[in-house]
């Protein structure tokens, strides 16, 4: 019978932690994508399955809720599960937990499958539909508002990606798009906030090398809405931040 929860186990290594000794945000996110693939491998319709038909997995969107993030040598783990399933697209859930069982982080997340060669969206009608078990456990985190395009209130900076920012496709590697908006804030701004919720919607890749703009807007409710443009407008990605007081968080 195929896993329709899976899990893993992890401890935050010394090497791992932010500047507060804790899981940083770009971690969490890339420990879901981690988790992801290897339940999608355990299901036979991970990345060596689909290439095999010139399709692959694209994570389309990601809304993470966050109570705590884990300490510096603490020990914690990740289930994953799959909400729902189309022959477009899969909605994955996600919650972390700490030793005692508690939850204290979870996320909802939409993977979409595209042809690898037309970079459009592929059909998986040929892939057996058991092979993508759905779980009856509720995703606790709701879906996100619909990140709009930013107005004129936006401040805007120039960035550009490099080397160490893409990943095998040569395409910008998802977790370096949440690292350089982190990054737009002084530490001063991370000493007093932490990330509470994040949602992500990734439209259009960039490459090594493009030049980008980095817009940002934020909100006198504690959010910050940013979004990612290619030199001709179009939106790479778009992000929204729910900072809340870190002393609040630990």
């Amino acid at each position: 019978m195929r896993q329709a929860l899976y899990n893993s186990h992890y401890n935050l290594t010394a090497g791992e932690t932010d500047a507060h000794s804790l899981m940083p945000a770009t971690l969490l996110v890339q420990r879901i994508i981690e988790i992801a693939t290897r339940h999608a491998n355990c299901l036979e319709v991970g990345y060596e399955q689909l290439r095999t038909a010139g399709i692959g997995w694209v994570l389309s969107r990601i809304s993470l809720e966050v109570m705590r993030f884990p300490r510096i040598n603490e020990d914690y783990a990740l289930n994953t599960w799959i909400e729902s399933y189309n022959r477009h697209f899969s909605e994955r859930a996600f919650d972390m937990v700490e030793p005692g069982g508690a939850a204290i982080a979870a996320g909802r997340s939409t993977w979409v499958a595209i042809d690898m060669n037309r970079r459009t969206m592929a059909d998986l009608s040929a892939f057996e539909r058991d092979a993508i078990p759905c779980h009856d456990r509720p995703c606790p985190v709701a879906h996100p508002r619909r990140l709009a395009p930013l107005g004129a209130e936006a401040t805007s900076e120039p960035i550009r990606f490099g080397y160490t920012d893409i990943d095998f496709n040569r395409h910008v590697n998802t977790v370096r798009y949440l690292a350089r908006v982190l990054d737009h804030w002084p530490l001063a701004h991370h000493d007093r906030y932490a990330v509470r919720r994040l949602d992500i919607a990734f439209n259009h890749e960039l490459r090594y090398g493009d030049q980008a703009t980095l817009r940002i807007a934020d909100r006198p409710d504690g959010c910050s809405e940013c979004e990612i443009l290619h030199a001709d407008g179009r939106r790479a990605a778009a992000i929204r931040i729910h900072w809340q007081l870190r002393r609040d968080m630990e």
